[in-house]
C-alpha cells in the first residue's frame, strides 16, 4: 500500500513538472507596446486605397527595335523577296568518309532551320506591323472624331445655368465693337510714323551700299593685286624704304579725349590752337558738306 501511494505521488509530481515546463507554439503575437510618440498610438481607420502602386522599375534599358519594313524600300513581306533571301541549295556534294557526310548533313539541317526561321520571322513581323498600323490608325481616327465632336457640341445645361450673365456685345464671336471716334486719325498717324521709319532705314541702306561701292576701289579682287600687296608688305627692304618701326610711327598716335575736346572747342570759338588742326577740321567739314550735297560718301 505504501509502495503504491509513493508511486502515485511520483507520477503526479512528474505530470505537474512536465505540464509546467511545456511551452506551446502559437502564431498570435503578444501585447505590442506602442509609445505615445508613435503615429500608430491612436488607431485611425485607413482609406481603402491608401497607396498608389506604380509600375515596377526594371534595371537596364532595352534597345530600340529595328525598323525592318521601311517605307520606300524593298518590300520584305513578298514571296519573291523571301525566296531570294532564303534560297535552297543548288548543288549536292559527295563525301568519302561517313564522318564528313554526317557533319555535312548536320550543317544542312541547321541551314534549313535558319531559312525556316527567317521566313516565319519576316511573315510574322509583317503581320504584327499590319495589326499595329491598323490599331494606330483606328485610335487616331477615334481621337480626331472625338476632338471634332467636343469642339462642335453645344454648351452643357449646367454650364449655361452656372455661367455669369454676359451681355451679347461682349460674348465670344460677337461682331459688335466699342465705338472709337479717333481710330482714323490714330491709324493715319501710325502709318505716317511707320513710313518715316522705313524711309530712314532705306536711306541708311543706300548710304551703306554707296560707302561699300566707294571703298571697293581698295579691295583686292585679283591674284595679281594680291601678289603685289604680299610682295610690298613682306619685302626685305621694308625697313629701308619705310623707317617706321610700328603703325604708330607711320600713322601717328590716336587722338586722346583731351585733344579732341580741344579741337572741338577751338573750332567753335574760331581760334584754332595749331594751323594743322584747323586745316584738318576744315577739310573734314568740307568733305561732310560735299557728301551731303552729292548724297553719298566721298
Amino acid at each position: 500500500m505504501a509502495t503504491s501511494m509513493s508511486c502515485s505521488r511520483r507520477l503526479v509530481g512528474k505530470f505537474q513538472r512536465s505540464h509546467t515546463l511545456t511551452r506551446h507554439a502559437s502564431t498570435v503575437s503578444g501585447t505590442v507596446k506602442i509609445p505615445p510618440e508613435s503615429p500608430k498610438f491612436i488607431d485611425i481607420p485607413r482609406a481603402p486605397q491608401e497607396y498608389a502602386y506604380s509600375k515596377p522599375h526594371y534595371k537596364g534599358v532595352l534597345p530600340s527595335p529595328r525598323q525592318i519594313f521601311r517605307p520606300g524600300k524593298t518590300d520584305k513581306s513578298t514571296a519573291e523577296y523571301i525566296a531570294a533571301v532564303t534560297p535552297e541549295p543548288s548543288t549536292t556534294k559527295t563525301y568519302g568518309s561517313q564522318e564528313d557526310k554526317a557533319l555535312a548533313d548536320w550543317r544542312s539541317r541547321q541551314a534549313a532551320v535558319r531559312r525556316q526561321n527567317l521566313r516565319e520571322g519576316l511573315t510574322q513581323l509583317h503581320q504584327r506591323k499590319v495589326r499595329s498600323d491598323q490599331r494606330m490608325a483606328a485610335r487616331s481616327l477615334f481621337k480626331q472624331a472625338e476632338h471634332e465632336r467636343r469642339i462642335h457640341e453645344p454648351e452643357r445645361e449646367d454650364e449655361r445655368l452656372t455661367n455669369p450673365s454676359i451681355i451679347q456685345a461682349l460674348k465670344r464671336g460677337s461682331t459688335n465693337h466699342l465705338p472709337d471716334p479717333e481710330r482714323e486719325a490714330r491709324v493715319a498717324k501710325m502709318k505716317a510714323r511707320f513710313e518715316a521709319k522705313e524711309a530712314v532705314k532705306a536711306e541708311e541702306r543706300r548710304n551703306a551700299l554707296h560707302s561699300l561701292y566707294m571703298n571697293a576701289r581698295d579691295f583686292i579682287v585679283t591674284e595679281e593685286a594680291l601678289n603685289a600687296k604680299v610682295d610690298e608688305v613682306f619685302d626685305h627692304e621694308w625697313f629701308r624704304n619705310y623707317p617706321e618701326h610700328s603703325i604708330w610711327d607711320k600713322e601717328g598716335f590716336p587722338d586722346t579725349v583731351q585733344s579732341m575736346l580741344s579741337e572741338s572747342s577751338s573750332g567753335k570759338r574760331g581760334n584754332a590752337q595749331t594751323t594743322s588742326g584747323y586745316i584738318q577740321l576744315t577739310k573734314d567739314r568740307v568733305q561732310r558738306i560735299a557728301e551731303e550735297l552729292t548724297g553719298g560718301k566721298m
